[in-house]
């Protein structure tokens, strides 16, 4: 299930009380649905996100785009600044995500400008990035906006995805020391032994003669 069919299932649990589920929907489903919908309110038949604001108690509401044009769209005028200057990937995706949202918006930001001719002429890819403001900024992320997303993956990207599988635990491997001490022990024991063996060997003489070494 798409993104787009996640959002028209959450409008029609939301604004259908007779039938909330498409007919056929599995009850894994239904909860699912659910849940997500617990982020969104219907106002004038339009979806909005309910983003929970961080350090406050209340929401802001940005409208869900469904339409893929129109997102194309919003994100061109929100990447324009006055007198044709281009925004950076920060800024528009700044300015979009204070009134819209939709499921991997700050991505598609990212691929329009990718695109832009004007912005990657200006693009300097050998520029070291040293300020940690500076970082964020590449990766879109915003730190002084004060405001978090509370929708989780599980709750709209896919309604039906498989769970993921348990990692397998990791076998911790010896210490050197441990190896070290462990080849000394072996060392000091071989040691010991053969001088046990060359202590309790005598000689054996018959008639004067040396016949070699004998343990008792």
């Amino acid at each position: 299930m798409s993104s787009e069919e996640s959002y028209q299932a959450i409008l029609r649990y939301l604004t259908n009380e007779c039938e909330p589920y498409a007919p056929g929907t599995e009850g894994n489903v239904k909860r699912k649905i659910r849940k997500a919908a617990a982020c969104y309110v219907v106002r004038d038949g339009t979806l909005y996100y309910q983003r929970r604001q961080r350090h406050r108690k209340t929401f802001a509401e940005l409208e869900v785009v469904l339409q893929p044009e129109r997102r194309r769209g919003l994100i061109e005028a929100a990447h324009l600044g006055p007198g044709g200057t281009h925004h950076t990937q920060h800024q528009t995706w700044h300015d979009l995500s204070k009134t819209y949202w939709w499921r991997g918006i700050l991505k598609q930001v990212k691929d329009y400008i990718k695109q832009c001719s004007k912005c990657q002429e200006k693009l300097d890819r050998s520029r070291p990035i040293s300020d940690a403001s500076e970082m964020l900024e590449e990766l879109g992320l915003d730190l002084e906006s004060g405001e978090e997303s509370n929708e989780s993956e599980d709750d709209l990207s896919n309604f039906t995805s498989p769970p993921t599988t348990a990692s397998k635990p990791v076998k911790k491997k010896p210490q050197k020391e441990e190896c070290c001490s462990f080849v000394s022990q072996q060392l000091i024991a071989n040691e010991i032994s053969a001088s046990q063996i060359t202590a309790a060997q005598h000689p054996i003489i018959i008639s004067g003669k040396y016949l070699g070494y004998s343990s008792f």
